[in-house]
């Protein structure tokens, strides 16, 4: 139940606007991006990075816009923040990694409220 629909948008575009941010961001220093990701050690940087990029830019979009697949754009981007959070945010080895862990948690379980609680009422036509 959506008890404000502005406060909802306004909530939905602060979602989408990390995550396309982080997407531009790798577009813009791309072969520092793959290297990073080879050094934490994903197979074929380059290609994760593309796929992080279509991730981020893709699911951000969708969110911002309020296409009809934006349920199931947040379940796939709690899920890519999840492997993040397990691949870059190891805080078990890395103490300092311990706060970005437990704010990507936060951002899952936002993106798990919206894939639950799904879209805002639309405005329909009077006939």
């Amino acid at each position: 139940m959506i008890h404000s629909t502005p406060l909802y948008h306004v909530g939905r575009v602060l979602l989408a606007l990390l995550f396309l941010v982080a997407g531009i961001l790798k577009i813009t220093s791309f072969e520092g991006t793959a290297q990073y990701f080879g050094m934490l050690g994903f197979p074929l940087p380059v290609w994760a990075t593309v796929l992080s990029i279509i991730i981020e830019v893709g699911g951000g979009l969708v969110l911002l816009i309020g296409y009809r697949y934006e349920r199931h754009a947040a379940l796939l981007l709690a899920v890519f923040t999840a492997v993040a959070s397990l691949v870059a945010h190891q805080f078990w080895q890395h103490g300092e990694q311990f706060i970005p862990f437990l704010k990507n948690l936060a951002l899952i379980g936002a993106l798990i409220l919206f894939w639950n609680t799904g879209a805002a009422p639309r405005k329909t036509k009077k006939k």
